[in-house]
């Protein structure tokens, strides 16, 4: 058998980007198992490389959660942009619609919800990128606030505090949901209508009275 017909060697050569194959890799055995028992030997295998090609991109298997941790809040942000900019009507509907994409989110992705914010990474201040992506979503929940301030729609007050009690809501919905500790969490009409209902209630406190 020659170098070239290797399995690592054909592998590696195959995916060209070896990282976003390990990443693949990585969310698949977390989806199927969660974080905790998932090892970089065995994403790499999933990948079809040896470990030590995988230690090449990564140097454990945090540095893989976090990539994928900072992956998924750029798809959150991203997502909630797009359903605000594509909400017609007033900034309380915007922000209801953000809401209801940030649950919908969390329950059809339930463990990368949990990669985000749970201890899997355990200092966040190694991984720059993850820190930024997290502040982006902290931006776009903080500036639907402050539109609905400048349109005398919402109460005044620090809009990061507004945007993290806000965050804070539909966070803890999408784990009660996902966790399933409210009864309903598997009909994703029960799903749609908790959101919105949550969202107004949300709404109806930052509202001027």
């Amino acid at each position: 058998m020659n170098r070239s017909s290797r399995p690592g060697k054909r592998s590696a050569y195959h995916h060209g980007d070896l990282k976003s194959a390990l990443r693949s890799a990585a969310a698949t055995l977390m989806a199927e198992r969660g974080v905790d028992t998932v090892s970089l030997r065995e994403i790499a295998q999933m990948a079809g490389v040896s470990h030590t090609a995988a230690y090449r991109h990564y140097a454990d298997k945090e540095a893989v959660m976090a990539d994928l941790a900072e992956a998924g809040f750029r798809e959150l942000s991203a997502t909630m942009g797009q359903v605000i900019a594509a909400t017609r009507g007033g900034v309380t509907r915007k922000l209801q619609a953000a809401g209801g994409a940030y649950v919908r989110f969390g329950v059809e992705q339930p463990h990368l919800l949990q990669l985000m914010f749970g201890p899997a990474i355990s200092d966040w201040q190694c991984y720059p990128a993850l820190v930024e992506a997290s502040d982006a979503l902290y931006a776009t929940l903080t500036d639907i606030i402050k539109s609905g301030q400048e349109k005398g729609k919402f109460r005044a007050g620090d809009p990061r505090d507004l945007a993290l009690a806000a965050w804070s809501l539909v966070h803890g919905l999408a784990l009660l949901i996902c966790g399933r500790r409210v009864t309903g969490s598997d009909d994703a009409l029960f799903v749609e209508h908790a959101s919105q209902r949550v969202t107004a209630l949300l709404i109806e406190g930052l509202t001027v009275k």
